[in-house]
């Protein structure tokens, strides 16, 4: 805060020692009245600020595109190998779920008619061979009253409740589950836990397995795993973690394997583990992956060397092009401002800075020749020429700044410029996972239509000869029991709907084609309408409509884009938005499309739409009730997608140079805000003053070191006017912006004792 200095008398006409001391006392009246830049507002402080960020920045990039993967795995395996694995254990949860409920409604058949327990118990087992055995047993587990396949018994300790109990002996694991009867009796049942055929990779001794937390483990398919410390250790490990994460993945210390041709190759081997549901049992995976060599690459240091050379630049073209310039005009100004003497303007590689400063040089000309003699206006019209010469050329100052910015991006563009091209192909074990991951997907569309199905097909069995009202509480229960269909209605024999429930039926009317199944109504509109449907013994029939969105969201489970085709490759369902029965135009998805409903897998890298992807097909059902519609799931996955090395690198070079422009758009904003603005205004003011118009006050927009430059303006421009007794020692309130500086006549003082006038007239003073 600056406070007005109070006058003081000095002799004009003294000595040339007393001149100079009156001009260095002007300077220290004039400092102590000229604003100080704070902090974050220097004219030096956006560019130490920037410079700043790019040197944490190119530390920061050497660190991050500097990393590597555990034991030299790429990630993009371990991501397949847990999303393989969630998939699995997922598939087998689902499983148990379905096996459940069935053992629920043979317990319900049993509570409704206990006489009938042998015959029920054989419906359940008969061609079913998922199921070990199945009894009926006493209350205390220990006697069998009735029976189906293998013996089955309570183990000791296990409560008499709906309990799941996971028995993993050998390579036979299996989940004894437990329904208590009505009448006290338990119905007991031993599933056997077999996951769906999977497609593993034989180089790569793959092995799934079904592991108990501190229990034991079953190998279900792929290679044997051998017995060795350190593998046990890793097992279960990851089968223990299981508990406190989703999926867990450990990575065991690299080994050399023995390489059919070629030298060997070493190789690390991952395990991941996932809990299937609440059912106790875990789905691991072993996996063994070649080791990619932690090769030194240059990127990294290559990229932080760009970031460091960019903050020298910024650093060095904005001392040279505004800092050291203003700083000069500063204290060109304050010499000017104070009555000292000034040998010329300084001349500077700023062209604001040099009209600014050679507009000072006319002021002090003009107010020395006002306080000797009042020059004509002759002498002025020259002095004002010679004051509106906008100095010897220069560089605008918007032009340093953006010369700064260059080369800010500049940086960011040598850092894309030198990167390596992205990864052109995969890991085979990743397209292994991934294949299996859409097999899944589709293998979940099946069951969705096939056993939605089922269940329309018992509902109707259970209530063949039911009325409309009964049948609608039918309709209600199954669409609340599964949120797989949209709708559900009973149709009369020539296809009007007698009573329907959910939303408002999609399927036009008229006769359903057949006695049963899921059918695709035509290939029109904007929806598919997909259906299942039973006909009853007295002609009704019941239809439920599949959901879409509901069928949609089983192709989110992989990641890229899933599409649903039919025979004639047009497109039924699609993960990333479409058009329904848009014809599929790319060539390598139809060739895809043909050869898996062949039976064959596809899963290949290849160029599709001009993009490298990997492109997987996989037939929805070759078998069932859908088998007929001839749907194919074909997943499109850009190989820039996959968590490769090359993939990284690229984008975490493309993140360093996102923040790298936004650091120079920082810098831009800043000093074109606070800086250039500012400077730009200044330099009109100061030529327009020096043209002889006295008229403007000047006042200082920022408290900074050009605001500083503006108040010495004024003070020259005051002085220009009324002589040198307004140079820097004179009282002065520092106008802001919008508050023009006026010179208030001072009101002489009465000193009257005791007199009310008085203190008013000091007061008013």
């Amino acid at each position: 805060m600056n406070h007005p200095i109070p006058p003081v008398r000095v002799d004009l006409r003294g000595t040339g020692s007393e001149q100079g001391e009156l001009a260095r006392w002007r300077l220290i009246s004039l400092e102590k009245q000229l604003p100080q830049p704070r902090l974050l507002t220097g004219v030096g402080t956006p560019a130490l600020v920037a410079a700043l960020l790019l040197t944490l920045l190119a530390i920061f990039t050497f660190a991050y595109l500097n990393r590597t993967s555990p034991a030299g795995v790429p990630r993009a395996v371990t991501d397949s190998q847990r999303e393989f694995v969630r998939e699995v254990a997922r598939g087998l949860d689902s499983s148990v779920v379905r096996s459940r409920e069935e053992l629920a409604r043979t317990a319900d058949a049993y509570n409704a008619r206990p006489a009938g327990a042998a015959a029920q118990l054989a419906a359940l087992t008969r061609d079913q061979p998922k199921w070990r055995g199945v009894g009926v047993l006493d209350a205390g587990g220990r006697s069998s009253v009735a029976g189906a396949g293998q013996p089955v018994a309570l183990p000791a300790g296990i409560t008499a409740g709906r309990v799941a109990v996971p028995v993993v002996e050998g390579n036979d694991p299996r989940l004894l589950l437990v329904e208590p009867l009505t009448d006290g009796r338990l119905l007991v049942a031993e599933l056997n836990l077999h996951i769906r055929t999977l497609r593993l990779d034989p180089k790569a001794k793959q092995a799934v397995l079904i592991a108990v937390p501190g229990g034991g483990r079953s190998l279900v398919q792929g290679a044997p795993v051998q017995a060795a410390p350190a593998l046990d250790e890793l097992i279960v490990g990851a089968v223990g973690a299981t508990s406190g994460v989703p999926t867990a993945t450990r990575t065991g210390a690299p080994v050399v394997s023995a390489a059919d041709k070629g030298p060997a190759v070493p190789v690390a081997p991952v395990v991941t583990a996932d809990a299937a549901g609440r059912t106790g049992v875990v789905v691991v995976s072993l996996v063994y992956v070649p080791v990619t060599a932690a090769a030194v690459t240059r990127e990294p240091l290559v990229a932080a060397l760009a970031l460091l050379v960019g903050a020298g630049a910024v650093l060095l073209i904005l001392q040279f092009g505004l800092v050291r310039p203003v700083r000069l005009l500063l204290v060109h100004a304050k010499a000017a401002a104070s009555g000292n003497s000034t040998e010329g303007s300084p001349k500077t590689a700023n062209a604001q800075v040099n009209r600014i400063a050679s507009a000072f040089t006319t002021l002090a000309v003009r107010q020395r020749s006002s306080t000797a003699q009042r020059s004509s206006t002759a002498q002025r019209s020259s002095t004002a020429q010679r004051g509106a010469d906008p100095g010897a050329g220069g560089v605008p100052a918007g032009a340093a700044v953006v010369m700064a910015v260059v080369a800010v991006l500049s940086a960011a563009g040598g850092i894309m410029a030198t990167l390596t091209p992205d990864e052109q192909d995969l890991p085979a074990q990743v397209v292994r996972d991934s294949e299996n991951q859409v097999a899944a997907v589709a293998g979940a569309v099946d069951d969705t239509l096939d056993s939605g199905y089922t269940k329309l097909t018992q509902a109707g069995a259970d209530n063949r000869k039911a009325g409309t009202r009964q049948m609608r509480q039918v309709l209600d229960r199954l669409l609340d029991e599964n949120h797989r269909f949209r709708s559900g209605y009973l149709v009369s024999a020539n296809g009007s709907v007698i009573t329907s429930a959910g939303r408002a039926p999609l399927r036009p009317g008229g006769p359903l084609p057949g006695e049963g199944g899921v059918v695709l109504h035509d290939v029109q509109g904007r929806l598919p309408i997909v259906y299942a449907y039973t006909q009853l013994a007295d002609g009704r029939s019941l239809v439920a409509e599949f959901d879409v969105r509901y069928l949609t969201r089983l192709l989110e489970r992989v990641d890229g884009r899933l599409r649903v085709l039919d025979v004639d490759q047009r497109d039924i369902l699609d993960s990333a938005g479409y058009l329904a029965f848009t014809q599929i135009s790319s060539p390598q998805v139809r060739s895809a499309t043909a050869e898996a409903l062949t039976g064959k897998p596809y899963a290949r890298v290849a160029e599709v739409d001009g993009d490298r992807k990997l492109l997987i097909a996989a037939p929805v059902a070759l078998e069932g009730s859908a088998a007929h519609l001839e749907w194919t799931v074909v997943a499109e996955r850009p190989i820039t997608d996959f968590a490769l090395p090359g993939n990284e690198l690229r984008q975490g070079a493309l993140l360093v140079a996102v923040v790298a422009a936004g650091i120079g758009l920082l810098l831009f904003s800043w000093y074109y805000f606070f800086q250039l603005r500012p400077l730009r205004n200044l330099a009109r003011e100061a030529a327009a003053l020096a043209g002889g118009d006295s008229s403007r006050v000047i006042s200082p927009r920022w408290h900074d070191d050009i605001g500083a430059v503006a108040v010495c303006l004024e003070v020259c421009r005051q002085a220009a006017i009324h002589g040198e007794q307004r140079l820097g020692g004179a009282a002065r309130l520092r106008g802001t912006e919008g508050m023009p500086t006026a010179i208030m006549t001072r009101v002489p003082e009465r000193r009257k004792a005791g007199s009310r006038g008085g203190r008013s007239s000091r007061r008013g003073d």
